[in-house]
């Protein structure tokens, strides 16, 4: 049976990407409008990531089509909660980015660090952090939960220097 995962380019849906049970692998499906320049498919969740492959022109549309491994994606934690995330050029996404803020508090801290892949971004005197997400996928940072918003296909979170949570404007 095949299942659907969100497909995301710059925070943004960009298209479908799915996969299907194939014996002991699982086969992707990558699909997305045109763009610029070298377009690379990365399968994405908060412990990690994996390269599926550069996407090809095809019909007016950008495809992919990879086998990977169920062994594969049990190694490297990709078995569930996982998206898409489509990247331009030679940028390659950090599987772990170091956070901008000193956690004061070490449930918050323990709890940012174990989803790892965040984006971190300056929001005026605090810190925006915010990951890919659309309704009935597992929340990331689930001990921040009650102080998320989400934009544009994104959960965010705001924290100051600190890393507490505070509520924006």
């Amino acid at each position: 049976m095949e299942q659907r995962l969100a497909l995301y380019e710059d925070g943004h849906p960009a298209g479908v990407l799915t996969w299907e049970r194939q014996g002991l692998h699982r086969l992707f499906t990558a699909q997305c409008a045109q763009g610029e320049g070298v377009r690379k498919i990365w399968l994405r969740n908060s412990e990690g990531a994996l390269l599926l492959g550069t996407l090809a022109p095809e019909q007016g549309q950008w495809r992919l089509r990879r086998q990977v491994a169920e062994s594969e994606l049990r190694r490297r934690g990709l078995l569930d909660g996982t998206w898409g995330e489509v990247h331009s050029g030679g940028w390659m996404p950090e599987e772990r980015e170091r956070p901008p803020v000193t956690f004061r508090d070490p449930v918050i801290a323990q709890a940012v660090r174990r989803c790892g892949g965040g984006k971190w971004r300056r929001a005026g005197e605090l810190w925006r952090l915010s990951y890919p997400w659309q309704v009935g996928q597992p929340v990331p940072v689930e001990t921040l939960f009650c102080f998320a918003r989400t934009e544009n296909g994104e959960i965010v979170y705001l924290l100051d220097s600190a890393g507490f949570p505070k509520k924006g404007e």
